[in-house]
């Protein structure tokens, strides 16, 4: 007997198919094109089953949302399907959207937990979360072919692109950039030939996240060591961010820019994001503590306290985040950190206080950072006469910036090393 259609079939029994809703989360959207592709082949579950040799169960649960996806299974219904790629792009948001749940649940028994007595301490290596459960599996997932015609670009690139961004960005604060640079690389190359197809509005989507991608991969540069592809890929990020006339991504490559030069051109670099117009306020504070910064090295105290008060100010504004790869909080995180580098510059004493507030609250799965931060706390405590805690920091830091391979954290910690043997 042959195999009826799988609707027919519920229907005659009066069990229609469970109705989806693809807004519910983001796996119910995969679930919902999934099940919409497959209806649309005439393929019941167990057709579909034998062909891609996962169980039927496990199909109808993913289509109803409630199943853990792999990129093994999405890719072979892609394939089935004739998908062209439909079904892997909405797959990084589903993993980042698990992730994030269990990441929650992580954190709740966490703190269901008082006998823990290391919440405190920044951990080099156990502390994956969101990252490991959603970055490492997409470090070879992405749009490979390039398009041939416009019509072809698919107008759901930019928001794929952004959510891979996204899951990158965590997956380096977490574990260090030498496997993410690879693969932003190639998206990278892969963007630029979808902008240069694209035409109108999706073209200029295009060439904003390919603004946004090449900051980004100029501070991966900036952790690699790669000092000439930084500079090559802020002004490819200027170029693009100007012609799509992207505000805060000009302000944002300036900043990045300021961050990474001499303090005299720093204070010009960062002055001019700060004035670049229609940029946001949450944007224009980050280069407002790069300006900060610049007048701390160079030791005008009146100055940095002036540029704090900016940022602080711009900080506290209603406005849209600035385009990092990864969020944080402005007011409460991101401008403390510039601020106690600031006074570290200034009065060492001072910033050690600043950098151990900071570390105390330091937020999980930002374990580069924390090991770059400690690298710094270990210095000011050494140029504030503190050495021998300055060598406890220092070790700690140490292990951090082995276990991420950050060039930033190592270059602090030969800083760290003139310092003490002097």
């Amino acid at each position: 007997m042959t195999t009826s259609n799988t609707i027919g079939r519920q229907a005659r029994r009066g069990r229609p198919p469970k109705p989806l809703d693809p807004n519910a989360s983001r796996a119910a959207r995969l679930g919902a094109e999934l099940r919409r592709r497959r209806e649309a082949e005439n393929l019941t579950l167990q057709t579909l089953s034998a062909r891609i040799d996962y169980s039927p169960q496990h199909i109808s649960q993913v289509e109803l949302g409630r199943a853990t996806v792999t990129e093994t299974f999405v890719r072979a219904c892609d394939a089935e399907l004739g998908a062209g790629g439909a079904l892997l792009r909405l797959l990084p948001a589903v993993i980042l959207e698990h992730a994030g749940i269990r990441s929650a649940r992580v954190a709740a028994r966490r703190r269901a937990d008082t006998h823990s007595d290391e919440e405190d301490e920044v951990q080099p290596t156990n502390r994956r979360g969101l990252a490991e459960a959603g970055a490492t599996a997409l470090l070879g997932l992405g749009v490979t072919a390039a398009p041939a015609a416009a019509r072809e670009v698919d107008p759901t690139l930019p928001e794929h692109w952004d959510c891979l961004l996204a899951i990158l960005g965590t997956h380096d604060a977490a574990h260090g950039p030498h496997h993410v640079l690879i693969t932003v690389r190639r998206e990278l190359r892969i963007i630029s030939e979808h902008r240069q197809v694209a035409r109108g509005e999706l073209r200029v989507a295009l060439m904003r996240v390919e603004a946004r991608w090449s900051v980004y991969a100029a501070w991966l540069c900036e952790d690699t060591g790669d000092l000439r592809g930084r500079a090559a890929l802020l002004e490819r990020a200027l170029h693009l961010a100007r012609e799509a006339d992207v505000p805060d991504l000009i302000a944002w490559a300036r900043a990045r820019q300021a961050q990474w030069s001499d303090p005299p051109r720093a204070i010009r670099l960062a002055e001019i994001g700060l004035r670049t117009p229609r940029a946001g306020a949450h944007t224009r504070a980050l280069c407002a503590v790069r300006a900060a910064h610049a007048h701390a090295h160079v030791g005008d105290a009146e100055a940095t306290e002036r540029m704090l008060v900016e940022a602080r100010r711009l900080a506290a504004d209603d406005s849209a985040p600035p385009p990092l790869a990864t969020s944080a909080p402005l007011a409460e995180h991101v401008v403390p950190c510039w601020e106690a580098r600031c006074w570290a510059a200034l009065k060492p004493a001072t910033g050690v206080a600043l950098y151990d507030g900071i570390l105390r609250a330091w937020p999980r799965g930002q374990t580069r950072d924390g090991g770059l931060y400690l690298a710094r706390l270990a210095r000011a405590c050494a140029e504030a006469g503190q050495r021998d805690r300055a060598r406890t920091e220092g070790r700690r830091a140490l292990a951090i910036a082995r276990a991420t391979q950050s060039s930033v954290a190592t270059r602090e910690l030969r800083q760290l090393t003139i310092i003490l043997s002097g």
